[in-house]
C-alpha cells in the first residue's frame, strides 16, 4: 500500500526543518552508519548469509534459509537450480523509528521468468532485530543499485533492464510500493544522487544516455532532463555520481572518460575534466573527491570551491592493483562541510594474482585483461604459441596457451594457484600526499597484505576473448573503526582492517565464510540489531 502523499510530504517537511535548524535527526541515505562504533557485519555468500562480530572475529549466527523456509539457491530463475546459489547485488540499511525496527534490503541480481515474456527478480528482507530474513519482494529484473531516502522512509531500487525505480515503503517491508517510471529515455545500468542538502532533489545517471535527469524524491517524478551531448559530445553516458555541500556542485564519472562538473543550484554545466576519469567518491565531509580509474591504477583528487567555480585538480596518486572504489577513514568525530581531514584513503585490490599469469612475461595481470590472438587466444593447431606457451584445447576444440583467464585455476577455480599475498588493499594518506606533493613528488600506497579476490572469466566464449576477464570487483564497507573486505584467495573469507591502529592501519584478523562472499553491510549497535539470547554476550 502506497503512504498518502500528505503524509509523505508531511515527512519531507519534518525533515526539511530538522535541517534548516542544524539538528539532523534523521539520515538521507545509510552512509553516514559506517561511522557508527560497534556493531556486526553482515557477509552475503553462497547459500548463506553470516552475521559476524568483528571484535571477537566470529561468525554468531548463519542464515541459510529465507522467509518460507528454502534454501537461498536460485531454483527457478533463467538458468537457475536449487544447488545455484542466489547472486547479490547491492545492499543497504533502513530504519523504522516508528516501530524500532530495522531492515537490510538487498537486490538479487537472477532473473525469473513471468506470464509472457515477462520477467522479475527480488529484494531480500533480514529483520536486524531478529536476523531473519522476512520477505523477498518482487521487482523489476536485473536490480543492481539500491538506495533508502530516510525522510519518506522509503527504499528504492534501480532496475537495468527498464531504468526504473521500484519503491519500498520501510513502515511495510514485505510488498513492493510502487515503481517510478519514465526515468530514463534509453533503459540502462544507472545510478541516484542522494544528498541531504539536495533533498527532495535528486539526479539519476545512466551508461546509456547524454542526459543528467533530475529526480523528485517526494514526488517520485523526473521533473527534467539535461541535455549535454552538444557541450560534452564524447561523453556517450555517465555512471557514478556524488555531491559535495561546499560548491553544491555534482561530480559525475563519463563511462567513455572524463568527469564533468554540475551546478545544482542553476542546473548548469562548470567544467569537463577530459583527464580525470573514474568511478567518483566523496569524503565524509565533502572535502575531497577523488576519481578512481581502475583500468590505468590512477586516483585523482579533486577539491570542490566554491558555486560555479570548477574544482581544483590537487593530486594524482598511482594506486597499483585494479584499484576498487574507496573508504575514506578518520579518527575525527567532528566533520563538517569545509573542514580539511588528514583521511587515510582504502582502496580495496582486485588485481589478478594467478601464478601462471605472472610468469608468463605477458601483460595478463591486470584483473580487466583482454586477450588478443597473438597471445591467449588461438584458432590454430600448432603445438606451442608464438611465445612459447603450452597450447591446451578448450571445450570448442580451440587451442590457447595457459594464461589468462585460461590459465590453471580458473576452471575449475583452484585457489592454491594463486598468490593472495600480493594482493589485499592498498591506503594512502592524505598527509603523506600533500607532503609528498610539496618536494615535486608523488604520493605513495601501502600494501596490507589481505587475500585476493578471482578474477572474473569474460561471459562471450568468442576466439577473440576466450581468455579475456570481464569486470572483477572487490567491496570494502567501514564500520566503526574496521574496514571489511572480501577475499577469495587463499579461502573464502572477511578480511578485518583496523584503520584506527596508532601506528598505521593493520589486519586486525579473518574470518572464513562460505565461498564467493560478495557482498558486505555494517549495521551498528544504534539501530535493533539481533538478540543478544542469539548473540551472546558480545
Amino acid at each position: 500500500m502506497q503512504m498518502p502523499r500528505p503524509a509523505r510530504n508531511m515527512l519531507a517537511t519534518l525533515f526539511l526543518l530538522l535541517l534548516s535548524t542544524g539538528s539532523l535527526a534523521v539520515r538521507l541515505g545509510d552512509e553516514e552508519y559506517s561511522n557508527d562504533v560497534g556493531g556486526v557485519f553482515y557477509v552475503f555468500a553462497d547459500l548463506a548469509i553470516h552475521v559476524i562480530d568483528p571484535v571477537a572475529l566470529q561468525i554468531i549466527k548463519n542464515i541459510t534459509t529465507d522467509q518460507d523456509g528454502n534454501n537461498l539457491s536460485n531454483v527457478g530463475a533463467n538458468g537457475g537450480s536449487n544447488r545455484t546459489p542466489r547472486s547479490w547485488n547491492d545492499v543497504v540499511l533502513a530504519e523504522d523509528p516508528s516501530v524500532n525496527k530495522s531492515y537490510l534490503f538487498i537486490n538479487e541480481g537472477d532473473v525469473y521468468p513471468g506470464p509472457g515474456n515477462q520477467t522479475h527478480s527480488y529484494i531480500t528482507v533480514i529483520d536486524t532485530s531478529s536476523a531473519e530474513i522476512v520477505a523477498r519482494v518482487e521487482v523489476n529484473p536485473r536490480p543492481v543499485h539500491i538506495y533508502v531516502v530516510n525522510p519518506t522512509q522509503e527504499v528504492w531500487s534501480h532496475s537495468d533492464t527498464y531504468g526504473t525505480f521500484d519503491i519500498i515503503a520501510v513502515g511495510e517491508p514485505s510488498e513492493l510500493n510502487t515503481t517510478v517510471p519514465d526515468t530514463v529515455y534509453i533503459p540502462g545500468h544507472g545510478k541516484l544522487l542522494l544528498d541531504e542538502a539536495l533533498f527532495p532533489r535528486s539526479y539519476g545517471t545512466n551508461v546509456h544516455e547524454q542526459w543528467l535527469n533530475a529526480i523528485d524524491l517526494v514526488q517520485q517524478a523526473r521533473t527534467g532532463s539535461f541535455d549535454f551531448a552538444d557541450s560534452i559530445p564524447s561523453c556517450t553516458g555517465t555512471h557514478s555520481i556524488v555531491y559535495s555541500n561546499i560548491s553544491q556542485h555534482a561530480y559525475v564519472e563519463c563511462v567513455s572518460g572524463g568527469t564533468f562538473e554540475w551546478n545544482t543550484v542553476s542546473d548548469t554545466l562548470v567544467h569537463f575534466f577530459g583527464n580525470v576519469s573514474g568511478y567518483m567518491t566523496a569524503s565524509l565531509g565533502d572535502d575531497w573527491i577523488t576519481a578512481t580509474e581502475a583500468s590505468t591504477n590512477l586516483v585523482t583528487l579533486l577539491q570542490p570551491q566554491g558555486n560555479g567555480i570548477p574544482a581544483k585538480i590537487m593530486y594524482s596518486v598511482v594506486v597499483p592493483g585494479n584499484p576498487q572504489p574507496p573508504v575514506f577513514y578518520s579518527n575525527s568525530t567532528d566533520i563538517y562541510p569545509g573542514i580539511l581531514q588528514d583521511y587515510t584513503i582504502f582502496f580495496p585490490s582486485a588485481d589478478n594474482t594467478n601464478m601462471a599469469n605472472l610468469a608468463t612475461g605477458l601483460n595478463v595481470q591486470s584483473a580487466g585483461y583482454e586477450s588478443r590472438p597473438g597471445d591467449c587466444a588461438y584458432n590454430n593447431t600448432s603445438a606451442n604459441s608464438s611465445v612459447g606457451l603450452t597450447l591446451a584445447s578448450t571445450p570448442t576444440g580451440l587451442k590457447t596457451p595457459g594464461c589468462g583467464a585460461c590459465a590453471p585455476g580458473f576452471n575449475p577455480f583452484t585457489p592454491s594457484q594463486f598468490n593472495g599475498s600480493l594482493s589485499g588493499v592498498r591506503y594512502v594518506t592524505l598527509p603523506n600526499i600533500a607532503s609528498n606533493a610539496s618536494h615535486g613528488l608523488e604520493g605513495s600506497a601501502t600494501l596490507l597484505s589481505a587475500g585476493a579476490v578471482k578474477p572474473v572469466q569474460a561471459a562471450n566464449g568468442s576466439t577473440a576473448n576466450q581468455c579475456s576477464f570481464g569486470e572483477t570487483y572487490r567491496t570494502a564497507v567501514r564500520g566503526g573503526p574496521f574496514i571489511a573486505m572480501n577475499a577469495d584467495i587463499p579461502t573464502p573469507s572477511l578480511y578485518i582492517i583496523d584503520a584506527s591502529n596508532a601506528a598505521g592501519p593493520v589486519v586486525y584478523g579473518t574470518v572464513n565464510t562460505n565461498t564467493s562472499p560478495e557482498k558486505i553491510a555494517w549495521v551498528p549497535f544504534t539501530v535493533p540489531v539481533v538478540d543478544t539470547t542469539i548473540l551472546g554476550a558480545l
